[in-house]
């Protein structure tokens, strides 16, 4: 069976019969049947005369010319009947018997989930399919919420739908329902597109530093992860490094992970193993968590006139247990009130000199935390914001968590408070809007102290289109007030925390505000099947490195344009290319900055309690 995208007002021909589609419709059909598109251009035509005519028609004068110069196109049309596959319209079948389940996997490259009946005769992109080891089966079968038998849930569709969109090996996912004629069953057809799952990395900096990374998201079709990233620097010790990770997704059909990392190079070695399970729908009862590792870190303090290089070495357990409640279902969204508790246990090996008033984080600690919160969500489809074209599932809803927790280190015992409050939802005429304010600090001898205060609010627009180019655009406003930290704990506006590009170790300080802006053109056009996005943005921060109060300090500006390229079909992440330029900079910093870098691909949080945490100061 072959799903066909029929867009509206156009005739489906199939051999010698014309079915005309009234609206868009994906139709399932035999892949031994032929068939071919026609567009109803005579119907888009009488369309626009009744347009006019019910416009004109309102008022007498106009009515009468209209009437003067048309004729009457107000005919009466009896669309063809035909049967369709249900679309994201699960609940017309809630209730009925799911028979059998039809699952069809697409190539990486010349295919389209919403027309399986496409595929691509270039000789080098069919080798690259050839090549692609596709997912077996029963990876992409466990990670559905139903099986045969099962009664039709359509809150079960739509996250198994969901769930599949964020497996690292599969580009998009659609489930559809097909009715069985003169039965309650019904069948559901699962249809996913692959990515071509091996990728690389290179980050080069001088022949004397580079690294490259090898990947494969999907290890044997098996749905499994396996990373490899080699470093190497002259100047170290050993001078290759390595670095890998090893993931296994959904393990047992549980929704665990497991994770298997090692590292080992002279700024970074790491042994450790995790495995874990998130509240990935408002229907996951129980999540939890459990790491252990070992990690040693080369480290160094800089002052304007010295800077101080040493090791911090230690083992860490982390051990965490979560429980949801589902409180609410319906149109707006499933409520739950979500609980966690975490006990984290950290043992230095090898670190500076500690006193009660000293490195304090280097402390050894044993660290409890219990969160508590009510969480509402839903996910609306839509394309082109993080991604260049494939399906993005967007959370709306809200987050209401509170965290409690005690820090028992070996010089003090500390009381944690926290909590955040976040919220998203799409606001007419204006766009998605996810406001969030985030607050915590320890209580030691009646204050607080290593506070953090964090409102935050981040944007973006509807897609506008002009010609064939779709436009977007994205801001983010925060502001960051830490109070009472201890002295070697800064924030920065270097990069991603303030301004793209600028970098220096003296931009830090305890509070900072920054507002990052930047529109995106997504262009039709297509280089070697990477889709190419242009984008200008603008950065402004301020951060208290010279004086107290925030407003007072240099307002720090960048502004720039540059272009990403994508193909949604490869492992690789985004290639950027940006041109930037600093009205003001600090001593030494060149005013222009030209940088070549890829871009990981970045993902909405979802409005869930997940492992407790004490709010990072970032």
């Amino acid at each position: 069976m072959d799903s066909v995208h029929v867009k509206g007002r156009s005739f489906l021909i199939l051999g010698d019969s014309a079915i005309y589609i009234q609206k868009d419709t994906i139709f399932y059909l035999p892949d031994s049947v032929a068939g071919r598109l026609k567009k109803d251009r005579e119907g888009r035509s009488e369309e626009f005369y009744q347009k006019l005519r019910d416009k004109l028609s309102k008022r007498r004068v106009t009515k009468e010319l209209y009437n003067l110069l048309f004729n009457d196109v107000n005919k009466t049309k009896v669309p063809v009947q035909a049967v369709t596959v249900a679309t994201d319209n699960f609940g017309k079948y809630e209730g009925r018997t799911i028979g059998k389940i039809k699952l069809t996997k697409l190539e990486p490259f010349g295919t389209r989930i919403t027309d399986t009946t496409l595929y691509t005769n270039k000789w080098i992109l069919k080798k690259a399919n050839d090549i692609q080891i596709n997912t077996r089966n029963e990876i992409i079968k466990a990670v559905l919420f139903f099986k045969p038998g099962d009664k039709v849930d359509p809150e079960k569709l739509k996250d198994s739908e969901r769930i599949l969109r964020t497996q690292p090996y599969i580009k998009d996912a659609r489930i559809y329902i097909m009715p069985k004629k003169g039965t309650k069953e019904v069948d559901v057809i699962v249809v996913v597109r692959e990515i071509w799952s091996i990728s690389g990395g290179f980050r080069y900096k001088d022949v004397d530093n580079f690294n490259i990374e090898i990947t494969d998201k999907n290890f044997l079709g098996l749905g499994q992860q396996l990373k490899n990233e080699f470093l190497y620097s002259a100047q170290t010790t050993p001078k290759i490094g390595y670095g890998g990770t090893y993931t296994v997704n959904n393990i047992k059909s549980t929704f665990i992970t497991g994770e298997l990392t090692y590292a080992r190079s002279e700024p970074f070695d790491r042994k450790g193993i995790k495995f874990y399970r998130n509240f990935i729908t408002p229907d996951i009862k129980y999540a939890g968590g459990v790491e252990l590792a070992q990690e040693k870190h080369q480290q160094s303090r800089i002052y304007r006139d010295t800077t101080i290089t040493f090791i911090a070495k230690y083992n860490f357990q982390d051990i965490w247990l979560g429980r949801s409640f589902l409180i609410d279902e319906s149109e707006s969204g499933r409520t739950n009130f979500q609980t966690a508790f975490r006990f984290d246990r950290r043992r230095y090996l090898d670190r500076p000199i500690v006193r009660s008033d000293t490195n304090q984080s280097y402390f050894d600690s044993n660290l409890k935390l219990l969160s508590f919160g009510v969480t509402k969500r839903r996910f609306e489809r839509s394309s082109l914001i993080v991604g260049y074209g494939r399906t993005e599932d967007i959370p709306i809803g809200y987050l209401l968590e509170f965290t409690i927790g005690r820090d028992n280190n070996e010089f003090v015992d500390r009381t944690y408070v926290g909590s955040i409050i976040s919220m998203g939802d799409y606001v007419k005429r204006i766009g998605y809007l996810r406001p969030s304010l985030s607050i915590g600090g320890f209580i030691e001898a009646q204050r607080m102290e290593q506070t953090v205060i964090r409102p935050e609010l981040s944007y973006f627009s509807y897609l506008y289109r002009v010609g064939k180019t779709n436009f977007r655009q994205f801001f983010n406003l925060r502001y960051v007030l830490g109070i009472r930290r201890f002295g070697d704990e800064f924030i920065n506006i270097n990069n991603s925390d303030g301004i793209r590009g600028l970098t220096d170790t003296f931009l830090r300080g305890t509070k900072k505000l920054t507002f990052r802006s930047e529109t995106v053109a997504f262009t039709p056009f297509y280089v070697a099947g990477f889709r190419l996005a242009v984008f200008g943005f603008a950065d402004l921060a301020f951060i208290n490195d010279k004086n107290s109060k925030l407003l007072k300090n240099t307002l720090y500006q960048g502004y720039g344009i540059g272009f990403r390229f994508r193909n949604e079909n490869l492992a690789f992440n985004t290639i950027q290319i940006r041109l930037a330029w600093y009205p003001k900079t600090p001593d030494g910093i060149d005013p222009f900055n030209a940088d070549f870098s890829g871009q990981n691909v970045l993902s909405i949080p979802d409005f869930r309690v997940d492992r407790p945490q004490v709010i990072s100061f970032e």
